[in-house]
């Protein structure tokens, strides 16, 4: 908008408009949804990008790790550049997915959050064992040290199992199994008009 992006944003909750206190700026925003597919590191969601990109030709479907350089500048920063990234894609009338380890909550709180329509997120899960060993079959440089790495990822796939729902087990799953779920997911949570 005019103001910049540090300006103050009201949203109409009847209309899908935002208003800028500074300058009276009305703006149509689009009310489609954002779709979140969070896990643990490890538990499969850079895997299922490639096959959930086949399935939901209708949609962006992105690998939230190709912006970590971003998070460098601390997780809000990071969350509120995907969440504009996904207004932009929205003004194109497409639908976003975001498969990376968020917390959907924190999303909430951001300030591009009124950008957007309501958002959905499921979870990718599996094992604590089968999450140890995905961890320590990967490159040194993607982790530090593996005693501390495996608990902290260990405690939040149990984190995210209590909190985030649906759920699936990628260790009973192929890549592309676990991409039709979360294909069929979206699909039933589109507007009717939208999906692919």
């Amino acid at each position: 908008m005019t103001c910049g992006p540090d300006a103050i944003l009201d949203r109409d909750p009847r209309a899908p408009t935002l208003h800028c206190q500074r300058c009276g700026d009305i703006q149509e925003v689009p009310a489609l949804p954002l779709f979140v597919v969070t896990g643990a590191s490890g538990a499969g969601k850079t895997t299922v990008t490639g096959p959930l990109r086949r399935q939901l030709p209708g949609c962006d479907v992105f690998d939230v790790d190709i912006t970590l350089q971003v998070a460098a500048l601390g997780w809000d920063t990071w969350g509120n550049t995907w969440l504009r990234l996904a207004h932009g894609v929205a003004l194109n009338g497409r639908v976003t997915v975001l498969c990376g380890s968020m917390i959907p909550s924190r999303l909430e709180g951001l300030p591009a959050r009124k950008l957007l329509g309501p958002i959905y997120s499921c979870n990718l899960d599996c094992p604590d064992d089968v999450l140890a060993e995905r961890l320590r079959a990967r490159p040194s440089w993607r982790h530090g040290s593996l005693e501390t790495v495996v608990p902290e990822h260990q405690r939040f796939a149990a984190w995210l199992r209590a909190h985030v729902q649906p759920s699936r087990d990628t260790s009973v799953l192929t890549p592309a199994q676990a991409a039709e779920h979360i294909a069929a997911w979206v699909r039933d949570l589109l507007p009717r008009e939208e999906g692919g």
